[in-house]
């Protein structure tokens, strides 16, 4: 996941500023969690049923990937009188099915939660979900009553094109601050490292970063081994970036450690599949550089070389190929199409194929100098 604009702070600055007004201002009226990251989920609803238990609220919780999960009893807990505190502070997980309208009407819990938010009966109200919208009625309630919602993504776990240093991803800064809070000092190169062996499971880093504490001063890389799996299409992109240490990096961390696929939680590790997608990935972004490449030979201005070559018409797709197609001339991209074609056919003849094959890859499509270019910064 590379960095892209964003305009809602960092996660963590959003649980820092929670912290802060649940301090100043006290226990909001309702609450919104969006976002997949379970890790800031987690602890965003941890500060905010400690600020309902500071108050003397009775907590229920409701989680609708729960089996026992009863929507009557949400129903009931948001609008009935609790039995044994003043007040009630509901917490509602994977709220997002519970949201949905029912053909054109809006849900019973939608009209729970609205109900709710505007009575005047003491009590709060946490929801959250992975795809909450922030124009659906009940956020927008929310808002109303001056309650948070908070963006609860995904940290980015690689660097964009224009600033490959793998120390300045979102994901390594967190994993050194996170170190900070634990009594873990770490250098920006110790973070870049923590945050790509482990990969980006939060928790993951957090249990590593205790065993390091515990160490008993330890090396970095005697206490974490590396368990990070890898990606087949950004290891293409790091393949023909021209620069030999990204390459090298990622094509250790997809044959090491396979490729996890979100979609269906499995995680790939057979050489054979591997090969397969890698060289897949390699053969359409080789071809798209090489068509590219030939059109601006020919004196085409770039959005008619991306046509020509297929580049989907998504303005970030067109920012990648326009910095992609430029890193070599149209006789380098037929070189690297080659080369990639002669790997191929060996793959394609039973040929064994290993992360070394790639290696020399990388080597040989290198456009850089420098430390880089020799592999210096390889994990």
């Amino acid at each position: 996941m590379a960095a892209t604009r964003n305009r809602d702070p960092a996660p963590p600055i959003q649980l820092q500023n929670l912290h802060r007004n649940l301090s100043t201002e006290g226990l909001p009226r309702g609450a919104l969690l969006r976002g997949e990251e379970r890790y800031f989920v987690d602890r965003a609803i941890e500060l905010l049923v400690e600020g309902a238990l500071a108050v003397g609220q009775e907590v229920c919780r409701h989680d609708t990937g729960d089996p026992e999960f009863s929507l009557p009893a949400l129903l009931d807990d948001l609008g009935a009188a609790p039995l044994f505190a003043s007040a009630r502070c509901v917490v509602v997980r994977g709220a997002d099915p519970l949201l949905k309208k029912q053909g054109k009407d809006p849900s019973p819990f939608t009209r729970a939660a609205l109900a709710f938010l505007g009575s005047e009966r003491a009590g709060s109200m946490v929801i959250a979900g992975r795809s909450i919208r922030v124009d659906h009625a009940v956020a927008k309630a929310i808002a109303k009553v001056g309650g948070p919602i908070l963006s609860c993504r995904k940290l980015w776990d690689s660097p964009p094109p224009w600033d490959p240093d793998p120390r300045k991803v979102e994901l390594a800064i967190w994993a050194r601050s996170r170190g900070e809070e634990l009594g873990v000092r770490l250098s920006p190169e110790d973070g870049a490292y923590l945050a790509a062996a482990v990969g980006n499971d939060l928790s993951a880093i957090d249990t590593q970063l205790e065993k390091l504490r515990r160490g008993g001063g330890r090396a970095l890389r005697e206490v974490v081994g590396w368990e990070s799996g890898g990606n087949p299409w950004k290891c293409a992109d790091a393949l023909l970036s021209g620069h030999p240490g990204r390459g090298l990096a990622a094509v250790e961390a997809l044959f090491r450690a396979g490729f996890h696929s979100d979609r269906d939680g499995k995680t790939e590790v057979a050489p054979e599949a591997l090969n397969a997608m890698l060289l897949g990935a390699l053969r359409s972004k080789a071809r798209q550089g090489l068509v590219g490449a030939r059109a601006l030979a020919r004196g085409a201005p770039l959005g008619e070389a991306a046509d020509r070559a297929g580049v989907p018409g998504r303005k970030l797709a067109r920012d990648e190929f326009a910095r992609a197609v430029q890193q070599r001339d149209a006789a380098g991209w037929h070189r690297a199409w080659e080369e990639i074609a002669e790997l191929d056919r060996r793959n394609r003849r039973n040929a064994t194929l290993d992360a070394n094959d790639y290696h020399r890859l990388a080597l040989s499509l290198r456009t850089t100098t420098g430390p880089d270019a020799r592999g210096g910064r390889s994990r």
